[in-house]
């Protein structure tokens, strides 16, 4: 279910009732198991005016469940403000969220208090405090990641579309 190396395995041929063993080899060697796709995925803010801040929605669809103390890891390009610590919300995904900020990276964390969330799309995990750039143009990509508890890869998806900011509004003008 989960990314990363699997163990060595064994393989063992026994007789029908499982009484005899017949041959044991105990060191067949692991294989690598590579993170699911997310699909479909979108960040919204809110407000695409340059310098706005509010929520931000999360929507994607995952190949894989997110466990209820897993963990969407997401990353926002070069110029968002998350220095007001976001609080993360959903509809869609039960139990309480922590949610910890490490330069772009938001990490929400699930409190182990709701249930396994199936594979499939989530259509409203939204981060509040999120401030946009301060200047208009198209953002970078953003970068959405589930885990599990430990951090080993679930599903990933490097390549979350930009958003377009755009410039805000003058409110007043004074020529002297």
């Amino acid at each position: 279910r989960y990314s990363g190396a699997t163990g060595i395995f064994t393989i063992k041929t026994t007789l029908n009732d499982d009484t005899i063993t017949i041959d044991t080899l105990a060191t067949v060697p692991s294989v690598s198991i590579t993170p699911g796709a997310i699909s479909s995925a979108t960040i919204t803010p809110a407000s695409l005016v340059a310098g706005a801040s509010g929520n931000a929605v999360l929507a994607f669809t995952m190949s894989n469940p997110l466990p209820k103390d897993g963990k969407v890891v997401v990353t926002f390009p070069a110029g968002f403000d998350l220095t007001n610590t976001p609080a993360a919300t959903s509809s869609d995904v039960d139990g309480t969220f922590v949610t910890t900020v490490a330069d772009q990276v938001v990490t929400i964390t699930r409190q182990n208090d709701g249930t396994d969330e199936a594979a499939g799309a989530i259509t409203d995990l939204t981060l509040s405090n999120i401030g946009n750039p301060g200047v208009s143009g198209n953002t970078g990509t953003f970068t959405i990641t589930t885990t599990d508890s430990s951090g080993a890869t679930i599903d990933t998806l490097a390549t979350v579309p930009l958003v377009a900011i755009t410039p805000g509004a003058i409110s007043s003008a004074t020529i002297t």
